[in-house]
C-alpha cells in the first residue's frame, strides 16, 4: 500500500504536467528539454518537504503527516490505526515513498528523468479492479438479500428510528432530524438507491469515500453522515426488513492530531479587534455574517473560552446571576431548552466579562425578551433556530474575512483558537487546571488530556472563576466600541 501511496504522489505530479506536455517528450525517444516545470512555489514547497521528511524519525513523520497520508488511503476505503503492529512499518514506509517521489519530481525539474514511473493500478492491492471472466456455463443464481427491493426506504427507517426513540421516551431533536434528511437524499443522489433491499456496505462505504474525496468533509463529519447511516440500517435489522448488517469499520479513524488549532498570537488578537467591526460599528449585511453575531460571537468566544455552538445556543434564560453569588452575572451553558452540549462536562457557569455588560449585552438581553425569542440573536430567528445552519455559515464567514480581510494567514487558525488563546491567557496568568476545566468545560480531560467523560467536574467556588475572568489581560478590549 505505500508502493500505491509513492505512486500516485508521482502519478498526480505527472498529471499536473500533462497539459503542457509536448509530444517530444512522449516519443520513442524522449527529449527530456521540453519536460514542463512546475510552478516557483511548487518547487519550493518541495524542497522544504524534503529538507524537512530528512530529518524527521518514524515517529516525528506519523505524527506530522498521519492525516495526509490518510487522505489518500481512504480513496480505498482503508482507515490507519495507531493500534496496529505494523503502524509503524507502514508509515515508514510511506516516508521512504515521499523521499522517493520526491527525488523523482527532483528529476522531472531538472529534466534528467522521472518519465517512465509506474502507474498507481499497476501495483497490486485493493485498489485494482479485477475483471473476472464468466464460466463458460453460466449459471443465474437468485440475487442475494443486500441487492433485493423490499418496498422500504431510509426515510422510513427514520420513522422508524422516531418512533423506537418515543416508545422509550428518548428526545427527538428537530434539527437533528434535518441533519438526517439532508444525509438521506444525498446518499439517495450519490448511489441512485431508495430502497434499502439494494443498499449494502459496499453502497455505504463508496458514500464515505465519497464524501471525503469530492466534497472534501472533514474526518469528523464524514463520520456523522455514516453513523445516521448506520443507524437507519440498524434499524431496519431490528424490524426484520433486512438480514444483512453493515458490519463494522465502516468509520473513518481520526488521526491524533486532526483536532489540533493553534490559538491566535497577541498580534493577531489585535489585529481582529481592531477592525471596524469592533471598534466602529461597521457590520457586514451578507446573510452568512449572521447580523451581530460578528461582533459577539468573537468577543465572548476570546474573553470567556467558549466555543462558537455554546454562543450560538445563548438566549435570555442562560444569562442570568449564580445562584451562590448573585452579584456576579455568568453564562450558563446548559442542555436545557433542547440545547445540545457535547459533554456532560461542559455544563457550567461562566461569569461574564463585566465590559460586556457597558458594551451592550445587558440591552441584547432585553431586546431577546422582550420579543419572546429562545436566543440572544437575530439570525437565529430569522433561520428557525437551526442551530447547525447558523454555526456553518459563520463559520465560513469568518474562514474568508479572517483570511482576506484580516490577512491572517497562519496554518491552524479558526474561531476555535479564540479558546486556545483564553487558555494560553488563563495559563499565563498562573490559574490552576481546575480553574481551567470549570471556565472550559473540561473534566479530566479536555485540551488538557480528554474531551467526553461523563465524570461531574469538581465544583470550583465561583468567586475564583470570576476572578480569573476579570483578571484576563487583553490589551485590545480598550478600543472595542459599544454595539449600538
Amino acid at each position: 500500500m505505500a508502493r500505491w501511496f509513492g505512486t500516485s504522489l508521482q502519478e498526480e505530479d505527472w498529471r499536473a504536467r500533462l497539459k503542457e506536455m509536448p509530444g517530444a517528450v512522449l516519443a520513442a525517444s524522449p527529449d527530456l528539454r521540453a519536460l514542463p516545470r512546475r510552478s516557483n512555489g511548487d518547487v519550493k514547497q518541495h524542497i522544504a518537504l524534503e529538507v524537512s521528511l530528512k530529518t524527521m524519525t518514524v515517529v516525528d513523520y506519523a505524527g506530522s503527516r498521519a492525516s495526509f497520508v490518510q487522505g489518500y488511503v481512504r480513496r480505498i476505503g482503508i482507515s490507519l490505526s495507531k493500534t496496529s503492529s505494523h503502524h509503524d512499518r507502514f508509515m515508514a514506509a510511506c516516508l521512504a515513498a515521499e523521499l522517493t517521489y520526491l527525488d523523482v519530481f527532483r528529476q522531472r525539474e531538472t529534466r534528467t528523468g522521472g518519465i517512465s514511473m509506474p502507474h498507481p493500478d499497476s501495483i497490486a492491492g485493493p485498489w485494482r479492479r479485477v475483471v473476472e471472466v464468466p464460466p463458460s456455463v453460466a449459471s443465474f443464481p437468485a440475487a442475494p438479500l443486500s441487492t433485493r427491493k423490499i418496498g422500504k426506504t431510509l426515510s422510513d427507517c427514520a420513522l422508524k428510528w422516531q418512533e423506537n426513540r418515543r416508545a422509550v421516551k428518548k428526545q427527538v431533536r428537530a434539527e437533528y432530524l434535518r441533519e438526517m434528511d439532508h444525509t438521506i437524499a444525498d446518499f439517495a443522489a450519490h448511489s441512485g438507491l431508495s430502497d434499502i433491499g439494494e443498499i449494502g456496505r459496499k453502497q455505504v462505504l463508496a458514500y464515505r469515500d465519497h464524501l471525503g474525496s469530492t466534497k472534501g468533509y472533514a474526518i469528523q463529519t464524514i463520520n456523522k453522515k455514516v453513523g445516521f447511516l448506520s443507524s437507519l440500517m440498524a434499524t431496519a435489522l431490528n424490524a426484520g426488513w433486512i438480514e444483512t448488517a453493515l458490519g463494522g469499520e465502516i468509520f473513518l479513524e481520526i488521526p491524533e492530531d486532526e483536532d489540533r488549532r493553534e490559538p491566535y498570537s497577541e498580534a493577531e488578537l489585535k489585529r481582529i479587534f481592531a477592525h471596524s467591526i469592533f471598534t466602529e460599528g461597521k457590520r457586514f449585511t451578507q446573510a452568512k455574517a449572521c447580523s451581530e453575531l460578528q461582533f459577539w460571537l468573537p468577543l465572548i468566544a476570546c474573553l470567556h473560552g467558549m466555543i462558537s455552538s455554546e454562543i450560538i445556543q445563548l438566549g435570555p434564560d442562560t444569562v442570568a446571576p449564580h445562584p451562590d453569588a448573585p452579584e456576579i452575572l455568568c453564562f450558563v451553558v446548559t442542555n436545557a431548552g433542547d440545547r445540545r452540549v457535547k459533554a456532560f462536562a461542559r455544563r457550567r457557569w461562566v461569569p461574564i466579562r463585566k465590559e460586556l455588560l457597558d458594551l451592550g449585552l445587558t440591552d441584547l438581553v432585553a431586546t431577546a425578551r422582550t420579543e419572546n425569542r429562545r436566543f440572544l440573536w437575530s439570525s437565529m430567528a430569522a433561520h428557525g433556530d437551526d442551530v447547525t445552519r447558523v454555526s456553518g455559515y459563520f463559520s465560513s464567514f469568518w474562514t474568508n474575512f479572517s483570511r482576506k480581510d484580516l490577512k491572517i494567514e497562519s496554518e491552524g487558525t479558526t474561531l476555535y483558537s479564540f479558546r486556545h488563546a483564553f487558555q494560553d491567557e488563563l495559563s499565563r496568568a498562573g490559574h490552576p487546571d481546575e480553574i481551567k476545566k470549570a471556565l472550559m468545560g473540561h473534566s479530566e480531560g479536555g485540551m488538557t488530556g480528554r474531551y467526553g467523560t461523563k465524570r461531574k467536574p469538581r465544583v470550583v467556588n465561583i468567586a475564583e472563576l470570576d476572578e480569573a475572568v476579570q483578571g484576563a489581560s487583553w490589551p485590545f478590549l480598550t478600543a472595542i466600541k459599544a454595539m449600538r
